[in-house]
């Protein structure tokens, strides 16, 4: 039995505590950081869903942005990582760099040409549910970069005041506000 998988026993009972999971994963157990990867992967892929609006592009970029922190959490001193914050900083960048590659432009998304319908509802919901979500996006996309920022964190990855304030580098009353407003604009422009 290896260091790391002792390691992995002697916690089992406590492996939803987050920065036991930080420290093990940190100490190179692949068990741990698959739990975080689990806890923290629905958030990454609608954060990443909402830049791209494409499933693959979503899961591609979801993808990435896991192996990159696998690869650079050894690194990361504990004191200094607010995981979640960490994980959407790593996202918008793999993000940035997708679109900077001019993939985003080249690719021929499926998603758009083939659309996923819930055969639970009638059509009609269905097509307000598109014309709901058209909408949105394009509301959202007539907000100040920051506000939009802020509100994809907030709802769309589901990250707290805290976790949005440590991903934007901003303090948690700075985000309060930001989401205020944004919010308050974002109606304004629906209505």
């Amino acid at each position: 039995m290896s260091i790391h998988t002792a390691a992995s026993v002697a916690v089992s009972d406590d492996l939803d505590d987050e920065d036991q999971l930080i420290r093990l994963a940190q100490a190179g157990d692949g068990a741990a950081f698959g739990r975080l990867y689990d806890r923290y992967l629905p958030s990454i892929y609608r954060y990443t869903y909402s830049k791209t609006s494409s499933r693959s592009a979503a899961e591609d970029l979801t993808s990435e942005t896991f192996l990159r922190a696998f690869r650079a959490i050894a690194r990361r001193p504990r004191a200094h990582l607010n995981f979640a914050a960490w994980l959407v900083t790593i996202a918008r960048n793999v993000v940035i760099d997708h679109h900077r590659s001019g993939w985003s432009r080249l690719a021929i998304v499926t998603d758009e040409v083939d659309p996923q319908v819930d055969e639970s509802i009638g059509p009609e919901q269905a097509a307000l549910a598109s014309v709901s979500e058209a909408a949105l996006r394009g509301a959202l996309s007539l907000l100040p970069d920051d506000q939009r920022e802020c509100l994809l964190l907030r709802f769309f990855a589901g990250l707290s005041i805290s976790e949005t304030a440590a991903a934007m580098d901003r303090t948690d009353g700075a985000v309060k506000q930001l989401q205020f407003r944004a919010t308050n604009r974002l109606r304004r422009i629906i209505e």
